[in-house]
């Protein structure tokens, strides 16, 4: 009793903390919803959606929401695509190669990369010189580094997260997971449309986010976003089409076991037909006639 007795409060000890931390992390969801108002605006206001995704994977490793890994994971690869789809679109028609990514760097970095030129008046847009010096060419190499971690190299660390919890594609492509990723999507859209031209749009277009050459830029990165959505409701649809094909075989299949084995059965009782009873008059009514004849 007294070794069960150490045991026992051998393990109390070491799980106590781990009990206590538990209580504490993760954060509930409802504590990330309640912090947003304090958010400073500079946070989400007139940032690409590139930042909203960045915080509400902030969001994610704060609180360990499996379905907003989900999301985060479909809305990565929204993003990816659009983003990258943008940049061979601005190489073919302004001549610009990965001009959109090196004029989002840090302003330490972009002093080293391009100099801006002074705007002949208040209403046009100044325009820009991009620089080839050595650390010109350093800060470029490290946009396109920074680049990979921030687009695709956090959607592959959601992915992996995803899958070693056991996920799979199918739960990402889930009709709930759609409709809050293209919901966000929206939201950021009507938030900055209303902020910056003062009336809600699906489909922001701009240049209070993004410094862009041409507005097509915005067209090109909706269809890209739009395909990535399009896709995900086929697969949806097919792989719910295939399941529920599988319940109607497996149903049929029951049935047919079903129906096989009551017609066995009937085969058995014609085979082996039951000995036919032959009703006999009873001891009673001999006795009670008996008594009558006497």
């Amino acid at each position: 009793m007294c070794r069960a007795y150490l045991d026992c409060d051998a393990r109390c000890h070491v799980n106590t903390p781990s009990l206590s931390r538990a209580r504490i992390w993760p954060l509930p969801p409802l504590v990330i919803v309640a912090m947003i108002p304090f958010l400073p605006q500079s946070f989400y206001l007139n940032r690409g959606y590139t930042r909203w995704f960045h915080l509400m994977s902030f969001a994610y490793f704060l609180t360990r929401s499996t379905f907003l890994r989900k999301v985060l994971i479909l809305q990565g690869i929204s993003i990816c695509a659009g983003w990258y789809s943008v940049i061979p679109f601005d190489y073919f028609v302004d001549g610009t190669f990965c001009h959109v990514l090196y004029r989002h760097m840090p302003r330490a970095m972009l002093s080293h990369m391009m100099q801006e030129l002074a705007c002949e008046n208040d209403d046009d847009r100044c325009g820009y010189v991009m620089l080839n010096t050595s650390v010109s060419i350093l800060m470029k190499a490290l946009s396109h580094v920074l680049d990979i971690i921030a687009h695709p190299g956090l959607l592959y660390l959601l992915h992996r997260l995803h899958r070693r919890a056991g996920g799979t594609l199918r739960d990402v492509f889930a009709w709930p997971v759609i409709v809050v990723a293209w919901h966000a999507s929206r939201t950021w859209s009507a938030v900055h449309s209303y902020h910056n031209n003062g009336a809600l749009a699906f489909w922001y277009y701009g240049f209070d986010v993004y410094k862009v050459t041409n507005l097509d830029s915005y067209l090109v990165s909706y269809v890209a976003e739009g395909v990535c959505f399009s896709v995900a409701i086929l697969c949806r649809l097919y792989w719910d089409h295939i399941e529920r094909s599988l319940d109607s075989s497996s149903k049929a299949n029951v049935m047919d076991r079903i129906n096989e084995s009551m017609e066995e059965k009937d085969e058995d009782e014609d085979e082996y037909p039951l000995p036919n009873l032959i009703h006999s008059p009873s001891t009673i009514s001999s006795g009670s006639m008996s008594d009558a004849d006497y």
